[in-house]
């Protein structure tokens, strides 16, 4: 789930995927083999004796990718300024090892939707979803890249609506493919978003109608984005989220879904964020992605292992690491 503004794009193509060992050999096929044993231990497995492996396995992630592990180390730095350097480093391995248990809890469940069952959630905020869709506009939950976004249309109630879901396509087919089948099971309908294919007028459309479309808005695709303060510090972040709310008159909610033990999850619908208008386009956007970076943060200080980030964040960050 990302953003639906393709108004600029300086890069020429999709930033929201981190870069690293394991991307450069994705494709070739020991790596494909490794993907689809992996998935079929997800299938056939206990999810404890996957989350006991997967916190070894985070350990030769960490060796194989060290930029993205110095990335991360420098993120948390931001995030919880002041620690040990080996503080630090615990910090960036459990970014790593959260990261393993989303994506065993992620394609355990894509087998079999009904295996949720067995999973616990604690839903706060419920009264703030079921007064924005009984309102009759367009609503638009916002999450993003922390804890297990992908779940959430598996347990809120959308009085019969369904949910339109914007992403972006993972890079290995394989494993974009398996979260297709739980998305499909959901009976959400998949809006990809791709460089040059994906126009926001259907996102337009359907808040228009009082449907409801969720996305991601804390990392850029093809976004060129808008700098706006976050933990102290100037980061960028897509500004299509804002724009097509200002735009539909839609109702904006963020949605969170940490991780809170084994097989189970809380999930946060905050209060909506109301658009305020009035200052011109440029200001409107950024005051009111002030508002939501603001509410972001606070979940990312409070989880910040599960805020699944890979390569620097900060605009500082990236120029020093790129020299260097």
């Amino acid at each position: 789930m990302n953003t639906p503004d393709q108004t600029s794009r300086p890069h020429g193509g999709n930033r929201a995927e981190a870069q690293s060992f394991f991307r450069s050999v994705q494709h070739t096929l020991p790596v494909r083999l490794l993907i689809k044993g992996f998935l079929m231990a997800t299938h056939y497995l206990p999810v404890w004796l996957l989350r006991a492996v997967g916190s070894i396995v985070a350990v030769i992630f960490i060796l194989c990718n060290a930029d993205n592990y110095r990335a991360i180390r420098r993120n948390m730095s931001k995030i919880r300024p002041g620690l040990s350097s080996r503080a630090y480093a615990y910090l960036a391995y459990g970014v790593f090892k959260d990261y393993a248990r989303y994506l065993i809890d992620l394609f355990h469940l894509s087998h079999d939707p009904r295996r949720i069952d067995r999973y616990t959630f604690t839903i706060t905020g419920m009264e703030n979803l079921e007064q924005a869709l009984s309102s009759g506009r367009g609503v638009i939950l916002l999450a993003s890249h922390l804890g297990n976004w992908e779940l959430g249309s598996l347990k809120l109630r959308l009085k019969n609506r369904k949910m339109h879901v914007v992403f972006s396509p993972d890079s290995s087919s394989l494993l974009e493919s398996q979260r297709s089948f739980l998305r499909y099971a959901d009976g959400v309908q998949e809006v990809p978003l791709r460089d040059g294919g994906f126009s926001s007028l259907r996102l337009l459309r359907v808040l228009q109608e009082g449907g409801v479309v969720a996305l991601q808005g804390d990392r850029l695709t093809f976004d060129s984005g808008i700098a706006v303060t976050f933990f102290g510090h100037e980061a960028l972040f897509p500004k299509g989220p804002v724009k097509l709310a200002l735009v539909s008159d839609s109702i904006m909610l963020p949605v969170f879904i940490p991780i809170t033990g084994y097989k189970s999850y809380e999930i946060i619908v905050e209060a909506p964020v109301y658009m305020e208008t009035g200052e011109g386009l440029t200001d409107e956007v950024e005051t009111n992605l002030q508002k939501i970076i603001t509410i972001l943060e606070k979940y990312v200080s409070r989880y910040p292992t599960q805020w699944f980030t890979f390569m620097p964040f900060w605009e500082e960050d990236k120029k020093e690491l790129a020299v260097k």
